[in-house]
């Protein structure tokens, strides 16, 4: 497995987004980052590749007349 298909927890794609939980949450929950369940029911946990939380970022990247605003 290459280094950007790596399988991250939660928390572990929070530290990299630098985001909050309830913020990694809401973006799980509408679809702008893909989540992967592991295990059933209850004790179920998602689990993020490394690769497409990169590309979440690049496809949100704000030129720099934008972050002038």
């Amino acid at each position: 497995m290459k280094d950007n298909d790596e399988i991250l927890t939660g928390q572990e794609a929070r530290e990299l987004l630098k985001i909050s939980r309830s913020t990694l949450w809401k973006l799980t929950r509408e679809k702008q980052i893909p989540a992967y369940r592991v295990g059933n029911g209850k004790t179920s946990k998602l689990r993020y590749k490394r690769s497409e939380l990169i590309s979440f970022l690049n496809s949100n990247r704000v030129s720099w007349e934008e972050a002038q605003g």
